[in-house]
């Protein structure tokens, strides 16, 4: 019984200690600055601070002006002034204290009855100071690369301030790395008190700088706990955000000859450096090749390896390209992928490139009009020759004339600077005699330009149909064969690369009106030259 008795008498002392310790006094609040709740009160007129109205009770004729300070409807304190003076509301529940100071009172007395009329008072009104801590996290750089000698560690700066209106007790400072390891240094520091405005002296953490796969955004995070005069928690937080280079890299160089002529070849070659700080295996290596140039060489599209730290393997792929038309055009990148112990795949890749290829591209095409005819009748044969290349080129065509048909007028070649990016035209007429289908041989093109480069280039074959008079449904034939030509024309035409639309420099002979015409004047001399 005794042990319980001194056992209560214990916690009672226990529970005053505690109390006293929390008490404070009037003198010992530090006020804010700020006087947001301050104004001009009529009699009777209110302001509102945090959760408690202030209100004008009452003037006299002596100067005095009695302030009623209310919570919740409840009237908490009242107390009278006089201009210049003020009084203070120690709120021992809630701990939000107030200090009222009457600036003015003005009580426009009548001089006749000496009553007032519309009283009013200027009164500020401040609340309870409170510490607020400003922190600042200033690492010595943003981006931090594992992989170099230097900088192997994140030392980073931390300040703080007590920017608030109040002294600031038992201040607890903690500060989270994200997983980051400390290299002598804590995680946690402690302070008895801060003043207002005290600046404590820099923290300075040292961090190791950790190993990822890949660029990682990591936070470092600063939290203060401290206590205000009346033992209210206070918290307080800034992050700073720092960018950490992945521990592995491939570096990947593939390397192509820039600028090359029509008669030259492209050189290619693959390298990777492992710029990391751990070994790699079974890494897959894809080297795609492009469709625009032929491979001279016969290589392998992909490879597996294996990778030391700082390793370089040169010329993994290497071979040779050759040109078949101008342009420029890009070469795909090569890539190389692996599976870290984390189980994601990481891909790297090489930069793009591309190579221009210089030179004349003479193009040929070969049409006829109509396709379809009869026997004795006269076909239009119509020669293009287009430069598709960067560079002009001195062309001559060569044409074959079949014993098929008869050579009846026109131009049977070209001999000509083709500039590049125009094209040209000749035609001429033959007369079909024989019946059946036929192709007309290949028009021929030697080409040589300013650089001594030269070729050779041939036409299409267009299909010549010579229907039999005496077979049926004539008419049918002819369309279908006719629409046979057209679509082979057309062909040819899309395969050679270039537009209908061409820009011909030279005079197409070989219209069928013409051409009559010009047989008729040499019947008529022919005639004259017997009769003499």
């Amino acid at each position: 019984m005794l042990a319980k008795e001194v056992f209560s008498l214990l916690f009672i002392v226990l529970i005053l200690f505690s109390s006293s310790a929390m008490a404070y006094e009037l003198d010992d609040i530090e006020w804010s600055d700020s006087t947001d709740a301050s104004g001009t009160l009529n009699w009777g007129g209110t302001l509102t601070s945090s959760d408690y109205t202030i209100k004008a009770e009452d003037f006299n004729e002596d100067g005095f002006v009695s302030i009623g300070i209310y919570r919740d409807g409840q009237l908490q304190k009242k107390s009278p002034a006089r201009a210049g003076e003020g009084f203070e509301f120690l709120d021992t529940e809630k701990g939000d204290d107030l200090r009222i100071f009457v600036k003015s009172v003005t009580l426009n007395l009548d001089e006749w009855t000496g009553n007032m009329e519309n009283p009013k008072t200027a009164i500020e009104v401040y609340e309870r100071g409170i510490p607020e801590m400003d922190i600042s996290i200033e690492p010595e750089k943003d981006t931090y690369d594992p992989r170099t000698v230097s900088h192997q560690t994140i030392v980073t700066t931390i300040g703080i301030e007590n920017e608030g209106d109040a002294k600031a007790y038992n201040m607890d400072v903690e500060i989270d790395v994200n997983g980051m390891e400390f290299v002598d240094s804590k995680s946690s520091h402690h302070f008895i008190s801060i003043d207002e405005d005290e600046i404590l002296e820099p923290i300075e953490i040292e961090l190791e700088i950790p190993h990822y796969w890949e660029e990682t955004d990591v936070d470092i995070t600063v939290t203060t706990k401290s206590e205000d005069i009346n033992g209210e928690i206070l918290e307080d937080t800034e992050t700073e955000t720092i960018t950490i280079e992945p521990a592995v890299e491939l570096v990947i160089r593939k390397t192509v000859t820039e600028e090359i002529y029509m008669d030259e070849t492209a050189h290619v070659s693959v390298s990777i450096w492992n710029n990391g700080i751990y070994g790699l295996s079974s890494v897959s290596v894809t080297n795609p090749n492009t469709d625009d140039l032929e491979i001279q060489d016969n290589v392998d599209n992909e490879v597996t390896l294996s990778f030391n730290s700082k390793e370089t393997k040169a010329k993994i792929f290497e071979y040779t390209l050759k040109p078949t038309k101008t342009g420029k055009y890009s070469v795909p990148a090569a890539t190389a992928t692996f599976t870290a112990p984390d189980g994601k795949e990481y891909t790297f890749t090489s930069e793009k490139s591309s190579i221009q290829i210089d030179g004349p591209d003479i193009v040929l095409t070969k049409a006829v009009s109509p396709s379809t005819a009869n026997p004795g009748d006269e076909v239009t044969v119509k020669v293009t020759v287009k430069n598709q290349g960067t560079n002009d080129a001195s062309v001559t065509t060569t044409e074959t004339i079949p014993d098929t048909v008869t050579f009846v007028s026109g131009d049977l070649s070209f001999h000509d600077v083709a500039v590049h990016g125009k094209s040209y035209s000749y035609s001429y007429v033959v007369q079909v005699d024989e019946i059946g289908e036929f192709k007309l041989p290949e028009t021929t093109a030697t080409f040589i330009d300013f650089e001594e480069y030269k070729g050779e280039k041939i036409s299409n074959m267009p299909i010549i149909t010579v229907l039999d008079p005496s077979a049926e449904n004539p008419e049918s034939a002819t369309s279908g064969s006719s629409d046979n030509t057209d679509q082979q024309v057309s062909s040819s035409n899309q395969d050679s690369g270039y537009s209908s639309s061409v820009d011909d420099s030279r005079v197409e002979p070989g219209f069928e009106a013409s051409f009559m015409i010009l047989a008729l004047f040499g019947v008529y001399f022919i005639s004259r030259r017997r009769d003499r």
